[in-house]
């Protein structure tokens, strides 16, 4: 099978390998389509912690069941199934276990024709996608819906700014919030994905790369409930700006700054909430599909490659003009 991988020596090409072979709990699934995420980045850079060379890298993915171990009930046989992006959750829905890993590294990951995973990673692809949206769902969605369900709950009264829109998680967040009915705000640093913001339901938005910002925003919306953040600021004190009472953070990156300063006292005299989020359980990645499945959501695909063609895939990535997903079609 074709494969992205990952050398010892770090070189990253599309390789041929042996199609993988099958335990009793598991199922072969064939790629139709995988998302790529700034993950496989960082990996090929070699900034990811507990490098293990050479993987197949790759962890959003969708497909068809085309083998099963013999302890798969058989209605899985030539399902249709997104798969979740990670193994050893465990039990406890507030936070993962330290065995916590994503696909794509140290496991092999989706960025190939076949994947061999435990049938507890499947749910079935919702209906209304194609291969290349399904694909898009994994980690952007699941980030999202835990960041604005599970930490902010928000609802039809909440304010929701989401910062750096145009990448997938970003954009994710956009379609939840506004699916459920909140105000949404944006931040970027182009008026071009601004504009296209608004038409996937965005009330408004602000160019960060303008010094006066936070009160453009505080202006624009009146005050904000809800930050879903991928880049919070080196001084988060300006943030105070624009921030109600009561309100919260929830950074999943660190895309500006790997450090911020606040001032304490605005902090907790304002009750503000600053969390960290990453991914997210397969409780909360079942409870996602359905939510998308209900409103019949769709991921904005930018992009699409053949795997081929992956190399090129990555550096549009790098890049960062894209609004929504790359995928990469597996033919």
């Amino acid at each position: 099978m074709k494969a992205l991988e990952l050398s010892a020596n770090k070189e990253l090409a599309v390789v041929e390998r042996e199609k993988p072979n099958i335990g009793e709990n598991e199922v072969l699934v064939a790629i139709k389509a995988a998302a790529l995420n700034h993950r496989e980045i960082w990996i090929a850079q070699g900034l990811y912690p507990g490098m293990t060379l050479p993987c197949i890298l790759g962890a959003d993915g969708a497909g068809v069941v085309v083998e099963a171990g013999s302890q798969v009930t058989a209605d899985w046989k030539d399902a249709e199934v997104v798969i979740y992006p990670a193994y050893g959750w465990g039990d406890n829905n507030a936070v993962p276990t330290k065995q916590f890993r994503v696909l794509g590294m140290p496991d092999p990951g989706t960025l190939a024709e076949y994947i061999v995973v435990p049938v507890e990673n499947l749910f079935p692809k919702p209906k209304h996608l194609n291969w290349e949206e399904a694909a898009a769902l994994p980690i952007a969605y699941l980030t999202a819906w835990r960041a604005l369900v599970y930490h902010a709950n928000i609802n039809k009264d909440s304010k929701v700014l989401i910062t750096g829109i145009g990448g997938g998680v970003a954009q994710a967040g956009l379609s939840i919030a506004h699916a459920l009915g909140a105000e949404v705000y944006v931040t970027s640093s182009k008026q071009e994905k601004i504009d296209i913001s608004k038409t996937h339901g965005a009330n408004g938005g602000v160019n960060y790369k303008d010094q006066l910002w936070p009160k453009q925003l505080k202006d624009l919306s009146g005050g904000i409930d809800v930050v879903l953040d991928s880049s919070p600021s080196a001084v988060l004190d300006d943030y105070f700006t624009f921030l109600n009472y009561g309100a919260k953070i929830i950074a999943y990156g660190s895309t500006g700054s790997r450090k911020t300063t606040i001032n304490i006292s605005k902090f907790f005299l304002r009750h503000i909430q600053f969390i960290g989020t990453a991914m997210g359980s397969p409780q909360e990645f079942k409870d996602m599909l359905a939510f998308v499945s209900e409103n019949e959501i769709k991921p904005v695909v930018h992009s699409s490659y053949v795997l081929d063609e992956v190399i090129d895939a990555i550096d549009e990535l790098k890049a960062g003009g894209q609004v929504g997903k790359i995928v990469v079609r597996i033919e």
